[in-house]
């Protein structure tokens, strides 16, 4: 079972299933509901927030408009526009007027008045003021050339402060950024144009008010002209050339054309991952805009703190029942890998196995059940063992009857000839190994050393030389390695006895047998037995190979009907091997005919490492 198809695998994956799902649900709602409100509430105090600002704005610049008004307020400013230069009292007196209007108004920098009348130019600013004759404004557009329909009172954007074609009164004296006001002066109720004067302010009082409405270090603020001309941005020096990103300018410029439905003084929309709250100042004369930029991270910052919050808790709980699964599927999957180990061993053999689990669950009840079948299972394995043990050495017996005689017949009548021709020494030698056979074929004891095996074929071997002479060649080479091996009892000798009866005494010439053993590097032993005997017919030794490659069981072989009777010992020898080794490597039986006669037979049995 691989651990993916396990219990434990399942139910740690159903858990994690079942509470992340519902804690993924939760934490993404509640996330894009804190958005929501989030982005409502800061919508609504931001508006709350610019339309103060915007107020406060309109009313520094209606206050700019009316300080500008005292060139009306005094009744001799307009008769003295005329007299200048010539008249010294007159022109002192325009300067205290313009002083007044100086005075009414902090942020004023330096104030400029040109004379349509006297063709008179007047600076007024630090530390003198300045005055020359000029034919015209320093500008078209203040002369009133560029546009007829042009109000008499207007806003110019912010800019670099200059002197109005006056020389500087220091060359290193810097330029500062600035809005002008300027205003058209009317021989009123008359339309006649007499002069002009323009305002310069600096942006102290527009930063002061600015600066209530957002944070530097996570917002900004843009106050722009109908142009999207960029007045301020969060400090006073503002290039003539610095305009609003080219997205937000779109949507405003489509706000004041009227192509969106919300089309107010005041709204807000979202672009390049910012939220922009807007409102319009509403000044007849300044048509500005105050924009503040919200980025995201910072409109949402409460939200992800939450939702990282709502996280934290997420992964404790997870860990939990992390935890908890495990606790609980290892109490459940515990005892049943337990189980398991014990019906490994079962399957490898070792059908004793002493089963303890003593829960009270399910589990426990079936590995109770599981023991008493193991015990009726092993009460019928035992008699069916037995009685195939019965069986086994019932067959063996009737083996060694078998081949005892005519082996025993052969050897007697060595012996004898031995005795009637007075070799007394030589007979003694032949019956001690003789009773040495005996007493190894009469051993209860399935499994010996292939030492012994070896010492009972050399034995058996030496009676048949005596009976031979020199028309048989034994050739015995056992590795010192491979002598302690385990194999069944009476493997080698009904294998060398083939020899002897199907060609020993039918060969023409000398015979041969050798018996060799060596190790492999894969922890097998190989015994190699070879004869220079008859080779069997094609016919024959398939069948005997078919004998070595099916698993037949002591019963079958016993109840199989053979044609001649060395099949019994071929076959007890290959089924022994495989009843005595072990079911990862069993005992294998190889047998060929060999070139030009003769027969080879292999047996491997595995060493262990």
């Amino acid at each position: 079972m691989t651990k993916y198809y396990s219990i434990r695998t399942k139910l740690i994956a159903f858990m994690l299933i079942a509470t992340t799902l519902p804690l993924l649900a939760s934490m993404s709602m509640t996330f894009i509901q804190t958005k929501t409100a989030l982005r409502e509430q800061a919508v609504a105090e931001n508006k709350r927030l610019i339309y103060q600002a915007s107020t406060n704005l309109n009313n520094y610049i209606d206050n700019v408009a009316r300080a500008s008004l005292a060139v009306y307020n005094d009744p001799h400013f307009l008769r003295n526009l005329a007299k200048i230069p010539g008249d010294y009292r007159a022109v002192a007196e325009v300067y205290t007027t313009l002083q007044t209007i100086r005075s009414a108004v902090p942020d004023v920098f330096q104030l400029y008045l040109h004379s349509f009348a006297a063709n008179q130019s007047t600076l007024i600013t630090n530390p003198f003021p300045k005055r020359e004759e000029r034919k015209q404004a320093y500008s078209d557009s203040l002369h009133g050339q560029t546009n007829g329909n042009r109000q008499d009172i207007w806003i110019e954007s912010a800019h670099a402060s200059h002197t109005y074609g006056f020389k500087a009164a220091s060359a290193d004296d810097p330029s500062r950024t600035v809005i002008t006001l300027h205003r058209v002066i009317m021989d009123i109720p008359s339309t006649e144009r007499l002069g002009v004067l323009s305002i310069d302010l600096n942006m102290d009082s527009i930063a002061t008010i600015s600066s209530r409405l957002y944070d530097p270090a996570k917002e900004q603020i843009y106050i722009v002209d109908r142009h999207n001309q960029i007045i301020y941005q969060g400090n006073s020096q503002v290039s003539d050339s610095l305009v609003l990103n080219k997205q937000v300018a779109a949507e405003l410029h489509d706000i004041r054309a009227g192509k969106v439905h919300f089309q107010t003084s005041t709204g807000h929309f979202e672009q390049e991952h910012s939220m922009y709250v807007y409102q319009q100042i509403g000044s007849s004369f300044a048509d500005w805009t105050i924009i503040k930029q919200i980025p995201n991270e910072t409109l949402y910052a409460r939200a992800n703190t939450l939702t990282w919050n709502n996280a934290l808790i997420a992964i404790a709980a997870l860990v939990m029942v992390i935890v908890a699964t495990l606790f609980v599927s290892i109490r459940i999957t515990g005892p049943l890998k337990q189980l398991m180990r014990y019906m490994n061993q079962i399957q490898a053999g070792r059908l004793h196995v002493d089963i303890r689990l003593t829960s009270r669950d399910e589990i426990g009840v079936l590995a109770r059940h599981f023991r008493d079948m193991m015990d009726t299972v092993n009460n019928l394995i035992l008699r069916e063992y037995r009685l195939e043990l019965a069986n086994k050495t019932n067959q063996l017996r009737a083996l060694q009857a078998q081949i005892h005689p005519h082996f025993l017949y052969n050897t007697l009548q060595s012996i004898g000839t031995l005795a009637l021709q007075q070799q007394g020494q030589r007979a003694y030698a032949l019956l001690s190994s003789l009773s040495k056979m005996l007493r190894y074929s009469m051993r209860d004891q399935t499994c010996v050393t292939l030492r012994e095996e070896a010492e009972h074929a050399r034995l058996y071997l030496e009676l048949q030389q005596e009976r031979f002479g020199e028309r048989l060649e034994v050739n015995l080479n056992f590795a010192e390695d491979t002598l302690s091996v385990e194999m069944p009892r009476m493997t080698l000798q009904p294998l060398i006895e083939n020899y002897f009866k199907h060609g020993a005494d039918v060969q023409p010439g000398k015979g041969y047998i050798s018996i060799h053993s060596h190790l492999t590097t894969d922890h097998w032993v190989k015994i190699h037995l070879e004869n220079n005997g008859p080779s069997i017919p094609e016919e024959k030794l398939i069948e005997i190979r078919e004998w070595f490659r099916e698993e037949l069981s002591t019963s079958e072989i016993v109840g199989k009907e053979t044609d001649e009777n060395e099949s019994i010992g071929l076959r007890n020898v290959g089924q022994r091997l495989r009843l005595n080794s072990s079911t990862e490597h069993p005992a294998i039986i190889d047998i060929n005919n060999k070139e030009p006669h003769g027969v080879q037979i292999i047996v491997k049995i595995y060493a262990g490492e």
